[in-house]
C-alpha cells in the first residue's frame, strides 16, 4: 500500500510499517493528513499528530465518505494537507487512536474501515 503526505511517500505493508510512518509524520511537529492508497484504488486519508483526527474514504468511482464524530460540535481542526494548512470541521473529529485503528483495518482489507462512523459526502 502506498502512503503519502506532503512531498513524502513510502510503502506500508505491515502494522509495523504503518506505525513507523505515523511516527515519522509526528516527528515533523505539524498535524498532517496522510493518504493511504490500496491496490484496489480505494484511498483512506487520516489526520496524524493531534489528539483528534479526521478521516476521509474514497473509492475509484468517486464515492466518498468522511468520519463523523459529534454533529453538534462547531469549529475547525487544522492539518497540513498537500503542503498547505487546511481546516476540517470538528464535527468530523474522532480520537486519533480510533483513526489509527481504522488505518490498520484499511491496511488489512483495503475497504472502508468499521472503526469509525462514516457519513456519505453526497
Amino acid at each position: 500500500m502506498k502512503a503519502s503526505w506532503g512531498t513524502s511517500e513510502t510503502t506500508v505493508e505491515s502494522r509495523e510499517d504503518l506505525y513507523a510512518m505515523i511516527e515519522t509524520v509526528r516527528r515533523s511537529g505539524q498535524p498532517t493528513m496522510v493518504f493511504l492508497q490500496a491496490a484496489n484504488g480505494n484511498v483512506l486519508v487520516l489526520g496524524v499528530g493531534q489528539d483528534e483526527s479526521v478521516l476521509t474514504f474514497a473509492q475509484p468511482d468517486g464515492t466518498s465518505f468522511h468520519s463523523l464524530g459529534n454533529r453538534e460540535r462547531k469549529g475547525y481542526l487544522l492539518f497540513r494537507c498537500r503542503d498547505q494548512v487546511d481546516e476540517f470541521m470538528t464535527e468530523m473529529a474522532v480520537p486519533e487512536d480510533d483513526a489509527i485503528v481504522a488505518a490498520e483495518q484499511f491496511l488489512a482489507t483495503g475497504e472502508r474501515p468499521p472503526a469509525v462512523q462514516w457519513e456519505p459526502d453526497w
